[in-house]
């Protein structure tokens, strides 16, 4: 189930020692809450890297590589389209200000 590369493996035992000593002080200093369920869902985000790692090593992922162009695509689609409605929009800071006639 767990046949990652070397570099996943050393990738993934930084991840969990730097993850387990956040969620710690965090824990110490706030109390336990939210971070639980974020370092967690945290977890699982290094769990993906140290499966791109062996993807990228090893080869041969394409399914998963079609899944990484999707998840890094769709951020600059969503800057884009914002920048385009932005700029469609107008001067949005501008739109409440009274105009004096002289």
């Amino acid at each position: 189930m767990f046949d990652f590369t070397t570099q996943a493996w050393i990738y993934l035992i930084i991840g969990f020692i730097a993850t387990i000593t956040a969620l710690g002080m965090s824990i110490y200093k706030d109390g336990p809450g939210l971070y639980i369920i974020a370092y967690v869902l945290y977890f699982l985000i290094l769990l993906l890297g140290a499966y791109n790692i062996t993807c990228l090593t090893v080869g041969e992922c394409y399914t998963w590589s079609w899944v990484y162009t999707i998840l890094t695509t769709l951020p600059m689609l969503l800057v884009m389209g914002l920048s385009i409605y932005t700029a469609a929009a107008g001067n949005p800071q501008n739109t409440n200000v009274p105009v004096k006639k002289v």
